[in-house]
């Protein structure tokens, strides 16, 4: 079986690109600000990024150049924890943020991280492997595999639409159904550990930090 998307997820817009301070350092950020309209209203996604692979972004609204609405994407993964301020929910910040990230994907102006969505938890001989592939409104999938560390067998499995219910056998002697349970299982153990959201009726495996991930 083969599958052609194989994708990260937005990290940088390239739209406006400038360095914060002075312009001949490479150690310091930068800023990328890109603007859309949602609903009759103007939005901007900016983006701070430095040099190490660290940053977040900000989904802002401004009216008479004063932010009234500001959320922020703490890790760039894609979806926003945390509305800082404005008359807005965090799902409703969500649907506007996918939006404008939907825009700069078709106007090719964003830059895509190369980090990938795994979530990986060990018990006795077997680890489990869960990786997140696509984009949130189109082409997401999970791909779950269970290691034999003994043996170093695998079994590969894939979740299609990313919505907890697996759906093919790569490769195992498993049932799909004794499969699924113990995918739902992990999902739930990732949930748990922060490592992975339920975000758009998906199951999602979150960018996560390398010292977290340990």
């Amino acid at each position: 079986m083969k599958f052609k998307a194989k994708f990260s997820f937005l990290l940088l817009l390239l739209t406006g690109l400038f360095i914060l301070g002075c312009s001949s350092s490479k150690d310091l950020p930068t800023r990328t600000d890109f603007s859309f309209e949602f609903d009759q209203n103007t939005y901007h996604i900016i983006s701070i990024s430095a040099p190490s692979g660290e940053g977040y972004n900000y989904l802002i609204q401004y009216e008479n150049d004063e932010s009234v609405l500001r959320s922020m994407d703490t890790n760039q993964d894609g979806i926003i924890d945390l509305v800082q301020y404005g008359d807005i929910s965090l799902e409703e910040a969500n649907t506007i943020y996918t939006y404008g990230i939907q825009v700069a994907i078709e106007q090719q102006k964003f830059k895509a991280r190369k980090d990938k969505r795994i979530f990986t938890h060990t018990e006795e001989n077997l680890e489990y492997t869960l990786q997140t592939f696509g984009f949130y409104t189109d082409l997401l999938y999970n791909k779950f595999e269970i290691t034999n560390l003994t043996t170093g067998d695998e079994e590969l499995f894939f979740d299609m639409d990313a919505d907890g219910e697996l759906d093919t056998i790569e490769q195992s002697d498993r049932t799909l159904e004794d499969a699924h349970e113990i995918y739902q299982r992990i999902l739930q153990i990732g949930i748990d550990r922060d490592m992975v959201v339920f975000r758009f009726d998906k199951f999602i495996v979150l960018i996560i930090p390398q010292e977290k991930a340990s």
